[in-house]
């Protein structure tokens, strides 16, 4: 998420998170008392600002971070997160989570590890008091593999849940997938074959159950007058572009354990606006902020860095930027630990591949640190043209300038030609489309125009691939390198950049079908590095995100997940 596109508007590019804090709540509305704090007699509202207005908060058709976070809040699927006793950081006030079960009490494995069979808890309801069953969630996975959904998440159980491909394909109807209601409470599940991390997908907000009679027919079926939800909280107020008010969900099992009466989530994009409400007492939680910012917030005891699995990359459009040799010329030209370092300032890691740090192999491994201590993004072009070191940056431009030559030579490169590099608004991802376009006008002499555009504008741009260049971050959805390397395989539709390679895409469906071990993480490490080999780089990565956010003094018990999510579900005031 990111946006993710999961998955992310990361509008903290520079922060790679947005940022939180607290105060009054002067936004109008029914959050109108007392943000974070309450007379005795009052309510407990807590004032959150993640991101901007979102596109959607349909689960069967988000696609950012912050969609997925109010989904998390509303909706609960077979699986959650819940808190742990370990603080997140020094803040004590954020604690980190594991997955557990959720609408699910149980679940049976069998011996093959492709048929989980669910049985449901007998207290869940809807919050118009009908119960949930087992067809809710057959519904929901239905509608998501469905094509005439076109949900950008209908790929998520593609080779994994059985016949989920075909579906999509077109092949099979949609009431093939692998996924049965015996009866009201108890859901099977076959896969195609194990799936490592199946059970964290059953978490996943997509794939969060949903009402057939609520949601069919009714395009407006998430208005607050319309919603129906299974989840802690409930949508009771939306106004665009300012604010989205959730209350408790009487309906929900552990409704006597839930915190704030009211969770009061801000709408913006500019993050000046942002910490200024913020440090005026408005917000209790922000994950956005000027870089400029980060240290004095940090001296002030306010900003605090929780992990984050993510990484901050740029696509490049393969149908526009044809010959492989430029697009690799402007990958490994950029100034990396520059951008880290003076421009986000917010504690990454330069990239060295697309899997962010944080995904670990079969072994335990940290994936980014590759099979090569170059990394995926270097390790290929280093067997393919071992007189230039690319340890350093200054063998790296040596590189790009003979990449990008050699391309001009052969005449498939027009060095007037000027590529678009498109940004959504946010003063982070504008400085570092500054940062990388000086580097490629500098080594390369390429010709950048910077386009700063709103979030729907940007979005259409990326599905209608007219870029040339544009940003992006992933937040891993589940532990496992695919969640990055399935994002480049053909027809994918987060391949945004129109990248299509057979070699690659056959390395990726194998990787899927292999149980966990070390010829699947053999494969997996071919994949990436093939990502960047001779043909290839469609995409562009900068730095491996990390997270900071703000939170008012007084607020506890939040917890969070690396893979993107702040909850608010037990916080809790001093």
């Amino acid at each position: 998420m990111k946006k993710k596109l999961v998955s992310i508007l990361l509008v903290a590019a520079m922060v790679m998170s947005l940022v939180a804090c607290g105060g009054n709540s002067g936004n109008g509305g029914n959050g109108g008392s007392s943000s974070g704090k309450k007379d005795n007699d009052g309510p407990f509202i807590i004032n959150v600002c993640i991101a901007s207005e979102p596109e959607t908060i349909d689960p069967g058709l988000i696609s950012s971070v912050d969609g997925s976070t109010y989904t998390q809040h509303q909706f609960e699927g077979l699986m959650k997160y819940a808190p742990t006793s370990d603080y997140a950081d020094e803040s004590k006030q954020m604690f980190n989570s594991d997955i557990t079960f959720g609408q699910a009490k149980s679940v049976d494995i069998s011996d093959d590890g492709r048929v989980y069979t669910f049985t449901l808890r007998d207290d869940i309801y809807w919050s118009d008091g009908v119960e949930v069953t087992a067809n809710d969630f057959v519904y929901a996975w239905r509608r998501i593999v469905d094509p005439a959904t076109a949900s950008d998440y209908g790929y998520i159980l593609d080779d994994i849940v059985l016949n989920a491909s075909a579906i999509q394909a077109g092949e099979k109807s949609k009431e093939e997938l692998g996924i049965e209601a015996v009866d009201n409470k108890t859901l099977k599940i076959t896969l195609e074959s194990p799936c490592a991390y199946f059970m964290s997908l059953c978490g996943f907000a997509s794939l969060m159950p949903l009402r057939e009679d609520v949601v069919e027919g009714n395009e407006n079926w998430t208005d607050p007058s319309n919603i129906v939800v299974n989840g802690p909280y409930k949508i009771t107020e939306w106004v665009h572009d300012s604010y989205i008010l959730m209350e408790k969900n009487e309906k929900y099992y552990d409704y006597d354990n839930l915190g704030p009466d009211q969770i009061k989530w801000g709408l913006s994009d500019s993050e000046t606006a942002i910490v200024s409400s913020y440090q005026s007492g408005e917000y209790d939680f922000i994950e956005s902020f000027p870089s400029d910012m980060i240290e004095s917030l940090k001296a002030s005891g306010d900003c605090f860095v929780d992990p984050y699995i993510g990484t901050y990359y740029l696509y490049i459009n393969c149908s526009i930027v044809t010959d492989w040799r430029v697009r690799a010329a402007m990958t490994i030209c950029i100034d990396r630990e520059n951008i880290v370092e003076n421009v986000t300032q917010g504690g990454q890691t330069p990239a060295t591949g697309l899997v962010a740090q944080g995904i670990t192999d079969s072994t335990g491994k940290d994936f980014s640190e590759g099979i090569s201590e170059l990394g995926a993004m270097y390790s290929a072009l280093q067997k393919a043209y071992p007189s230039f070191d690319l340890s350093t940056y200054a063998g790296r431009c040596a590189l790009a300038k003979e990449l990008y030559n050699a391309a001009v030579a052969d005449g498939s490169w027009n060095p007037d030609t000027t590529v678009v590099y498109n940004f959504n608004t946010s003063e982070a991802h504008k400085a570092i489309a500054e940062a990388v376009g000086s580097d490629w006008q500098t080594v390369l002499g390429l010709n950048i125009a910077l386009q700063n555009q709103e979030w729907n504008t940007y979005t259409t741009g990326l599905g209608e691939h007219t870029f040339g260049v544009a940003r992006l971050g992933w937040i891993a959805d589940y532990n496992d390198a695919l969640t990055y390397l399935e994002l480049f395989t053909t027809g994918n539709p987060y391949n945004y950049g129109l990248y299509s390679d057979s070699k690659y895409d056959s390395d990726v469906l194998s990787a899927k079908a292999k149980e966990a071990g070390a010829e699947r993480d053999a494969v997996l490490y071919q994949a990436e590095e093939e990502l960047f080999g001779v043909g290839g780089f469609p995409v562009c990565p900068i730095y491996y995100y990390t997270r900071l956010y703000c939170i008012a003094d007084g607020i506890e018990n939040c917890y969070q997940t690396p893979l993107g999510y702040y909850f608010f579900i037990y916080a809790t005031q001093k």
